[in-house]
């Protein structure tokens, strides 16, 4: 029985992704492509609900500042947001990462 990621766990150590690309046989490239497309999807699906928090969270703080307007409030605030638009940075970040990757081998696979 075959595991999950079998292809994209075999990469060799120190060997870069295009390289291992290319040693495959077609049907292990799209075995490739499709592992590096379920891997996207799972920073996608993580990827929705931050964004929505952090849109709600610099949304409210303005709101918040306006109507409060202390000084300290200011450092409570970047204290919550800084930490989520890090989180939403790293996720963002590494859907790009795969995104970019899968069209890479696409279209070296389709030359």
């Amino acid at each position: 029985m075959k595991s999950k990621a079998d292809i994209l766990n075999a990469i060799p150590s120190g060997m870069d992704l295009e390289t291992y690309f290319d040693s495959l046989t077609i049907f292990e490239k799209r075995e490739l492509i499709t592992e590096l497309d379920v891997c996207k999807g799972h920073f996608e699906k993580n990827l929705k609900p931050k964004m929505y928090l952090a849109l709600f969270s610099y949304i409210s703080s303005i709101i918040c500042y306006f109507g409060i307007r202390e000084e300290w409030f200011i450092y409570y605030l970047i204290g919550i947001n800084v930490p989520l638009s890090i989180f939403l940075f790293l996720d963002i970040k590494d859907t790009s990462f795969y995104t970019k990757a899968i069209k890479k081998l696409e279209k070296r696979m389709s030359q």
